[in-house]
């Protein structure tokens, strides 16, 4: 079940802890962000890694999306919580320690490349808030 409160400045989400969450996640990041933003695409890939590594990765039943726009700073602020308090970082090598051609572990490297800032925020053990930070940019900074 989708659960969406909207906010004066974004929209919370509870979702279920599905394939189909990244999907309903970036029809929520569309609510708060215009299709004719420059950002929105960034932000619905970053958005769409985080929902899936929940997805696969953590506990329970629901995750939850935050999505908000910093007016003061002018950024988006995307964050997902989940019911696993552990972060790792994906394995991308083979056991002879050569790089391998894996097709999953890559999400964190595009937090690194392409959002502002990221972070991780443990709840105990409850689980954590993974969050990123886009800024907005006129077409004339890109």
């Amino acid at each position: 079940m989708l659960a969406v409160t909207f906010t004066d400045n974004g929209a919370n989400a509870v979702l279920p802890l599905h394939p189909r969450a990244a999907a309903q996640a970036r029809k929520v990041l569309g609510s708060v962000i215009s299709h004719g933003d420059t950002l929105i695409d960034t932000a619905a890939l970053l958005l769409s890694e985080l929902v899936s590594n929940a997805v696969r990765h953590a506990h329970g039943t629901q995750l939850r999306v935050a999505i908000a726009h910093d007016q003061v700073k002018d950024v988006i602020v995307v964050a997902v919580f989940d019911r696993n308090p552990e972060m790792r970082r994906g394995t991308r090598c083979s056991a002879d320690g050569q790089p391998d051609d894996l097709e999953t572990g890559r999400g964190l490297d595009l937090l690194d490349a392409l959002a502002e800032s990221w972070g991780v925020a443990t709840v105990g053990d409850r689980g954590k808030w993974i969050w990123f930070s886009l800024p907005r940019r006129t077409v004339a900074e890109t």
